[in-house]
């Protein structure tokens, strides 16, 4: 008696199977937070600040929760001085926005009363402070810069 061997193959999976339903899903998940995210980070508004003589200065780019400051042209302060960003809204107290990049060039992280003062379109203005900024929390150096920060 002979034996006959019967191969036995197992059926192949259909392409949508769940470990590649899983991975579609994901896939288009992060996607979508990742576009979420990048348009969440747009450019809410800008300003070129000028110096008192009327020449453009710095650049600067209103996030959500940050600002981008670009120089246009370099200004080091005094060593003993620091330079100092200022909102100054209309009928309220000037809001410190934080010191410029020692290089002119970077981010300034903002807090919630520092991204409330510049919701609506603002005056802005860099003072010269002393090494460290202003300890009355008020500009009290001179006008370095200025400029309105509007939406984009």
């Amino acid at each position: 008696m002979s034996a006959t061997r019967h191969t036995v193959t197992e059926p192949k999976p259909p392409f949508w199977s769940r470990p590649r339903v899983f991975i579609g899903v994901c896939v288009a998940i992060v996607s979508g937070l990742g576009s979420a995210l990048y348009t969440q980070d747009n450019v809410k508004s800008a300003a070129t600040l000028v110096t008192t003589a009327q020449q453009p200065a710095a650049q600067i780019r209103a996030h959500k929760d940050y600002l981008e400051v670009e120089p246009i042209a370099t200004a080091t302060p005094e060593p003993d001085r620091s330079l100092e960003l200022w909102a100054m809204p209309e009928g309220r107290a000037p809001v410190s926005l934080g010191l410029l990049p020692e290089d002119g060039k970077g981010i300034i992280g903002l807090n919630p009363r520092q991204q409330k003062s510049i919701r609506q379109p603002v005056e802005l203005l860099v003072s010269s402070e002393t090494k460290g900024g202003s300890l009355s929390k008020q500009p009290t150096g001179p006008t370095v810069y200025q400029g309105a920060l509007a939406a984009r």
